[in-house]
């Protein structure tokens, strides 16, 4: 005995083409590239590093890893979200130095100094020299050390502010992505454009 019911197919057809009709449309809504608001977003509020003297802002795609680290010597430590690079500040305690003299070219003396140390004891080769330039009103030297063994990368900025020597190192893994030297050197500079020291 056979039993036949009495459904028809065609009806489904409408819901089907309809059902297919509001998945693409949002499936294409995500594609739509971002309206104003999206790019204005408001800037991260000011934290305050180790030391308690400098005010910074945590970059976005980065995480601050400070109150998880022991190194003392560091005021500020953010790594970005892939790890491909990091940004560091500490402060440097040299004695010969007199703070009038950080103004001036005792600011390049010292980053010649420390650019030597950090190129002496390592596999690393400065890639760019010691180069002033300015930061907010105050006068910068910067200078990029590579590393063969590694194919890490540093550019460190040496800033003076009240008194104080810092040293802002922003590191490039080796492995990372292409373009993300540019990247992490660009955040490096809009990090010290907004400090607060």
């Amino acid at each position: 005995m056979s039993v036949t019911l009495g459904i028809s197919l065609r009806p489904a057809r409408p819901i089907v083409l309809l059902l297919s009709t509001f998945c693409a449309a949002l499936l294409c809504g995500g594609c739509a590239t971002p309206g104003p608001a999206a790019s204005s977003a408001p800037p991260t509020a000011y934290l305050l590093s180790r030391d308690g003297a400098i005010h910074y802002r945590l970059p976005a795609g980065w995480f601050d890893v400070m109150p998880d680290t022991l190194s003392a010597d560091r005021a500020v430590f953010l790594v970005r979200d892939d790890y491909a690079g990091s940004l560091t500040v500490r402060q440097l305690h040299i004695r010969s130095v007199d703070n009038a003299d950080l103004g001036g070219e005792g600011l390049l003396q010292v980053a010649r100094l420390t650019a030597a140390l950090e190129t002496s004891g390592k596999p690393g080769m400065l890639v760019r020299g010691p180069d002033r330039y300015p930061v907010n009103g105050r006068e910068a030297v910067s200078y990029d050390v590579g590393y063969s063994g590694s194919g890490d990368r540093t550019r460190t900025v040496l800033l003076a502010a009240d008194g104080r020597l810092y040293a802002l190192t922003a590191l490039v893994n080796g492995t990372a992505p292409a373009g993300a030297a540019r990247e992490i050197f660009g955040v490096l500079q809009t990090f010290i454009a907004a400090l607060r020291l």
